[in-house]
């Protein structure tokens, strides 16, 4: 089993048009041709699926729904946070699964903010290797408002430095007790944590 990879995601946008995004049902990733490129670019990524079954994953699933799920899990923490100081959304998983269905899915389902980022600056969804990697990107998306693309070059350096920072964050909230029990990091803390 392949070990879990990170995930970061950080987007200035305003609250009302990011809870417009969270409920969005996502659709087909049919529109996303440079997601056909990246998975043709590892032979590993497509498998034995065909293009029209990649496209399903994620489909008919909100972000809501993903967050909800990682916000749950039992031994791994994740950061889900708006500033609205800033009017900046901060998503972070510590173990997400590295398997061509979770990172298409992933893809498919959360660049979809792009198209509700109604705050100007380019952001980015990136899918890395931090715990067992080392820096080792899996996959990154640039946002900006009304558009997203998969980079084939290499993300600002700036980037692994933020996403670093929140995974080095959600390690120390990790309560590593008998039954592996993980403090949960949310909005509702009592105490705001910032990354």
């Amino acid at each position: 089993m392949a070990e879990p990879c990170q995930l970061y995601l950080r987007v200035a946008i305003s609250r009302s048009r990011l809870e417009e995004f969270l409920r969005m049902e996502a659709g087909s990733a049919e529109p996303f041709k440079d997601l056909d490129r990246w998975v043709d670019g590892d032979r590993h990524r497509r498998g034995g699926m065909t293009w029209s079954e990649l496209c399903e994953l994620g489909q008919g699933t909100t972000a809501e729904a993903w967050i909800n799920g990682w916000g749950r899990h039992q031994r791994s923490p994740a950061w889900n946070h708006y500033d609205d100081s800033s009017q900046t959304w901060s998503l972070g998983v510590l173990e997400f699964p590295e398997s061509r269905e979770w990172i298409v899915g992933a893809i498919n389902v959360l660049r979809r903010v792009a198209e509700f980022k109604d705050l100007p600056g380019t952001d980015y969804l990136l899918l890395y290797e931090y715990l067992f990697g080392r820096g080792t990107i899996v996959a990154a998306v640039e946002l900006t408002p009304g558009s997203s693309r998969i980079l084939h070059e290499e993300p600002p350096a700036q980037l692994a430095t933020e996403a670093n920072l929140m995974m080095n964050h959600l390690l120390r909230a990790m309560d590593v007790t008998a039954t592996y029990a993980v403090q949960r990091i949310s909005d509702t803390d009592t105490h705001k944590r910032s990354c």
